[in-house]
């Protein structure tokens, strides 16, 4: 089969009956892909038939000798499988075979990345070319301004001057969806292109912004180099601490964003000197755990939600004294309590504390 349809190519492009790109080319290419299919098809049914005989011929002996056969189940299932098998591949109908790639077969086909991958710039060699299919619902693919020109003028193309047209997703778009495959094949390769930065994380200042890669290193500044007489520390900066930065996001249960204020991390100059993130900015902005049980931010969230109870007792007047003495007494901190205050006091504190104690006594001696 593939003999004659090579001879049928040869004969067409013997005559010129058919262009690079055009509907002939296009209806030959999938004829091609569709024997490829199908020959490997047949390696399949043909394989599946040889293992089939070759588990019916562990049985021949006994077959000419005239003797029962005892067949194991696991054999009797698998002929019957590679039995239906054989079928399967023959049945064009049914994509089983290539899209569980029988023996390794159907090779997948790579499809070229999309254009649209993050804040990655590409050095393109040439302008890119966004291109929908016929009624602009969906992206195709981006192609290089040659391969635009090209199609454009084999009628592959159309654009929004003409009538058929339809406004979408796309400014350029395919004249009939048969041309799909062929817009699919010459789109743009981002793995072949040189990229020409892949930014990571973007630092926003009052003195400008500045990006950096995935390890730290500075990219690029967007600043003036000096204002109001002073130079920007900005230009300064070789690297960031983006480990110390991660942890210090994991540790407040927080995403590292693609950008952030630059107070948040720390920093390497180009001579060496690190510069600490500003911690009290930290505090301010992120917040600091209270106490070393509240640094596991589960544990913090419920002492938050225990605060907010308490100042919701009696409408809204908090909890009392007394009704907090007895919750520390439930919870066994109430002496506690008292080692850890008690250490905090003045002298002034100290006597008022020991008058209202000596009060306490008498009237309880009163009694």
């Amino acid at each position: 089969m593939r003999k004659e349809f090579n001879e049928l190519v040869d004969r067409l492009k013997f005559f010129d009956l058919f262009q690079k790109g055009d509907e002939v080319d296009i209806a030959l290419t999938n004829l091609s892909n569709k024997i490829d299919e199908v020959e490997k098809r047949i390696e399949c049914a043909v394989r599946s038939a040889r293992e089939v005989n070759q588990f019916v011929s562990k049985y021949t002996e006994d077959v000419d000798n005239h003797k029962p056969i005892n067949m194991s189940v696991d054999d009797h299932d698998f002929i019957i499988h590679r039995s239906n098998d054989v079928d399967i591949s023959l049945d064009l109908d049914d994509d089983m075979c290539v899209v569980d790639n029988w023996y390794n077969l159907f090779s997948p086909k790579e499809e070229p990345k999309p254009i649209a991958v993050g804040n990655i710039e590409y050095d393109f060699p040439e302008e890119v070319f966004t291109i929908g299919n016929a009624d602009n619902s969906e992206i195709i693919g981006d192609v290089y301004e040659s391969v635009f020109i090209a199609m454009l003028d084999l009628g592959v193309i159309i654009t929004e001057n003409d009538s058929r047209f339809q406004v979408g997703k796309a400014n350029y778009v395919v004249r009939d969806n048969n041309f799909i495959n062929l817009i699919k094949e010459k789109q743009i390769d981002l793995s072949k292109v040189p990229i020409k930065k892949e930014v990571f994380m973007t630092f926003h200042s009052s003195w400008g912004e500045i990006d950096c890669d995935k390890d730290g290193n500075v990219m690029e500044i967007r600043g003036d180099e000096e204002i109001n007489g002073e130079d920007n520390y900005l230009y300064d900066i070789d690297r960031f601490d983006l480990v110390e930065f991660g942890k210090f996001c994991e540790s407040k249960n927080i995403t590292m964003g693609e950008a952030e204020d630059i107070m948040s991390v720390g920093f390497w100059k180009h001579d060496g000197e690190y510069c600490e993130a500003e911690k009290d900015w930290r505090k301010e902005i992120f917040g600091e755990a209270p106490t070393m049980q509240c640094t596991n931010s589960d544990t913090h969230d419920k002492v938050k939600h225990v605060i907010a109870i308490l100042k919701t007792l009696d409408n809204g007047d908090c909890v009392d004294g007394e009704t907090m003495e007895y919750i520390l007494r439930q919870v066994g901190m109430d002496d506690q309590m008292l080692k850890q205050l008690f250490p905090l006091v003045n002298n002034d504190e100290l006597d008022e504390l020991l008058d209202i104690r000596n009060e306490y006594h008498s009237a309880m001696m009163r009694k």
